[in-house]
């Protein structure tokens, strides 16, 4: 924190560098040589986000599977045609550094992106290839610089142009920053910090965009201190829709985030979707993602619901950067792994 600012100054501080994180990192100089059949994205949190953005970025364009891993241990398929890129912003995330390590058991190409840490000390002793970024800054608002050098890393192993499609928007990412910053009605993320003040929002997204909602999640959570849930269309058509209808609930609302940019067969869906649940009264709140193209859209969604956590948790009264439960569930792993403490599962 700088000077006399206020968590909540800092928080929005650290939003609003999201544009130049972004920028300056895919601009920054990787010198990667990767050849592969399959990636990798290895880490938690919002080092995982990260990964989930640029995979759904990925998917029209990339020439190979990308998957994103949160579990401790690796699936069988991975191999030494693999391309693991291991994210950790503190470079000591207990489960980040099980993947990493069974990665380099493989004998699988590594490259790491974090700003210290265990993580880092490894990867100088192997001759990993390493990414380093600024320390000092919470964890979830590395999101900037983690999304640009993944997605450079993505265009040199899986032969995709999605640093360039991001690089392309930046300009208009920075002037939709600046509209979000305004303290008047026509803000969107004033309006739905709002809307949701007293409500347990659910993110509506369509695919590929399922990292928005999921951003907006862990934002409304850490930031705001509230819970959320989520789904995705198409598939919301085909199952949940009915429980919406049969039996709604006045504490809910959907949050539908829609881009003015579908891939054509997406042509109608979110309009019947909005005119059923308007036949059965269950009130929506949606949010048109104007952009070039979907990219944009997508991009801009993501950086509404960090504003969105930001005003929230402005309304709300609450410290946005305290993470009281997570520092403490982080100390009672260290002391179980410590002691050796394994979990009872009970007889059925």
């Amino acid at each position: 924190m700088k000077g006399d600012e206020t968590p909540i100054t800092e928080l929005l501080r650290q939003i609003n560098r999201f544009v130049d994180d972004l920028e300056y990192s895919l601009n920054d100089r990787i010198d990667l040589d990767v050849e592969c059949d399959n990636v990798i994205l290895c880490g938690m949190g919002g080092s995982a986000i990260s990964g989930d953005v640029v995979a759904d970025l990925c998917v029209e364009v990339s020439d190979i599977p990308i998957k994103v891993l949160r579990y401790p241990s690796l699936p069988g398929w991975v191999s030494k045609r693999t391309f693991a890129v291991v994210a950790s912003y503190s470079g000591n995330t207990h489960e980040t550094l099980s993947m990493y390590r069974e990665a380099a058991g493989t004998g699988c190409p590594v490259a790491v992106i974090c700003s210290g840490g265990e993580i880092e000390k490894i990867a100088k002793e192997r001759g990993d290839f390493v990414v380093k970024v600024p320390a000092g800054i919470q964890p979830r608002q590395s999101i900037g610089f983690m999304i640009g050098y993944i997605s450079r890393m993505m265009d040199l192993a899986a032969g995709t142009d999605v640093a360039g499609m991001i690089r392309d928007t930046i300009p208009r990412l920075r002037d939709y920053n600046n509209a979000l910053n305004e303290d008047d009605g026509d803000n969107a993320a004033i309006r739905i910090s709002e809307a949701i003040h007293d409500k347990i929002p659910i993110i509506c997204v369509d695919e590929p965009a399922s990292s928005v909602a999921m951003r907006w999640r862990s934002q409304l959570a850490e930031n705001s201190k509230i819970s959320s849930f989520s789904w995705t269309m198409p598939e919301f058509n085909h199952n949940e829709i009915v429980g919406w209808t049969e039996t709604p609930r006045e504490e809910l609302l959907p949050i539908l985030l829609m881009p003015n940019v579908h891939p054509e067969c997406m042509n109608g869906i979110p309009e019947s979707t909005n005119a059923t649940l308007e036949k059965n009264g269950v009130p929506f709140y949606q949010v048109t993602m104007d952009g070039r193209n979907r990219t944009e859209c997508f991009l801009k969604a993501l950086m509404l619901g960090d504003h969105v956590s930001y005003r929230l948790a402005k309304l709300r009264g609450v410290n946005p950067i305290e993470v009281k439960p997570i520092v403490s569930l982080k100390k009672e792993m260290e002391n179980n792994m410590k002691t050796g403490v394994k979990q009872r599962v009970p007889d059925l």
